[in-house]
């Protein structure tokens, strides 16, 4: 069986250590966005994944190191940020609308 973990599952940081992982929240004024979707796209522009916004506004993709484009859809707006993904560099992409 395979698939996701849920949402807001703690990751053991070693684990991450060997992992390329783009993560981060999405908030307007500080405050989380809950009802929305990030979108994975390769340095192409192709689509990869797409997950729910959690309740905390988080979203999460593993990835291969590589240059993506996190799209961020809430309602009718759409913000995108282009993220450098590298082996064990797991730091959090901060998203204000």
């Amino acid at each position: 069986m395979c698939g996701a973990l849920p949402a807001g599952t703690q990751i053991d940081p070693t684990l991450l250590a060997a992992q390329t992982l783009i993560h981060g929240t999405v908030t307007r004024k500080g405050d989380p966005v809950t009802v929305g979707y990030a979108r994975l796209e390769d340095a192409s522009g192709e689509f990869t994944a797409e997950v729910p916004l959690t309740n905390g506004g988080a979203f999460r993709f593993y990835a291969r190191p590589a240059t993506w484009t996190v799209k961020v859809l809430v309602g009718s707006e759409t913000h995108s940020v282009t993220v450098e993904a590298r082996d064990g560099d797991n730091a959090p992409i901060a998203i204000d609308l």
